[in-house]
């Protein structure tokens, strides 16, 4: 997988890396990249982020967003604020992206890593895209400090490894490359869905989850706490009667939408419940 693709090649060949930079006004149009200008720009060098990034469901950096103006990754909300630099992501439409490059407006279209492999490249080479290389050195830094103590914890607690599950609306589960397979692994846990030889996400049935016994069941809250026939498999009598209550741990989406510093603190609980099992 590719990540921020000759990225910093661009960042020197443009002279983003140069002082210009500094007065880049940038608008975001993903969830993710909001949060990696948020915790790396100043307010004042960013023009707009999308809705999500207000959403605390989701942003874990909500309440920092204040009164930035907020878009819904349509370019006639873009154009008119005149970016320097639009952000969007992989799975943006690409009939905006046109549209806005057509408009001479320079956009750059960032593949995130969906796994902890690269996560430090590609918030370095963010760095120097949007000009902000220190405050991405000493991001990258903390969260290879927190991730180095979550592996040597786990490895210390020994033992046999439990047996993990994470389990989603209509049966959706991640398998292997993915960060949920990530987290689990660097926690001390075995992926029920990576073991099947599931890569990505999978749908494993209510059955097969029962039948494996599974010593945890992750969920998050906020599918908990949704009513649509998807979601009922969550809340199935089989699940309530087959896990006890320290079996069961919910994420809240906002730590594992995107890879990061969240990404650290979701290890960090994962092996916290096992260090108290």
């Amino acid at each position: 997988m590719r990540y921020l693709p000759g990225l910093l090649a661009c960042c020197l060949a443009t002279g983003i890396a140069s002082g210009v930079a500094a007065q880049q006004r940038i608008a975001s149009l993903n969830l993710c990249t909001d949060l990696l200008l948020l915790e790396l720009v100043p307010r004042e060098r960013i023009v707009s982020l999308s809705y999500w990034a207000a959403d605390p469901d989701l942003s874990y950096l909500a309440d920092r967003v204040g009164d930035i103006p907020l878009n819904h990754s349509l370019a006639e909300e873009i154009v008119p604020m005149q970016p320097d630099l639009v952000l969007a992501g992989q799975f943006s439409d690409i009939k905006v992206v046109d549209l806005l490059r057509r408009l001479d407006h320079r956009v750059e279209v960032l593949d995130v890593p969906l796994t902890l492999e690269g996560m430090r490249e590609h918030i370095l080479a963010f760095g120097e895209l949007v000009d902000a290389r220190e405050q991405a050195e000493l991001l990258a830094a903390e969260l290879d400090r927190r991730i180095a103590q979550v592996s040597a914890d786990s490895r210390r607690l020994g033992g046999e490894a439990p047996l993990a599950v994470v389990y989603g609306p209509q049966g959706v589960s991640p398998g292997r490359d993915t960060l949920m397979d990530d987290l689990l692994t660097l926690a001390g846990y075995r992926n029920l869905t990576a073991e099947l030889d599931i890569v990505s996400y999978g749908t494993l049935s209510l059955e097969a989850l029962v039948r494996a016994e599974p010593d945890l069941l992750v969920l998050d809250d906020l599918s908990l706490n949704r009513d649509s026939v998807a979601h009922q498999a969550l809340r199935h009598p089989a699940l309530l009667r087959h896990f006890a209550p320290d079996q069961v741990i919910s994420l809240p989406p906002s730590l594992t939408a995107c890879v990061g510093r969240t990404s650290a603190e979701a290890a960090e609980q994962l092996l916290t419940l096992r260090v108290g099992r």
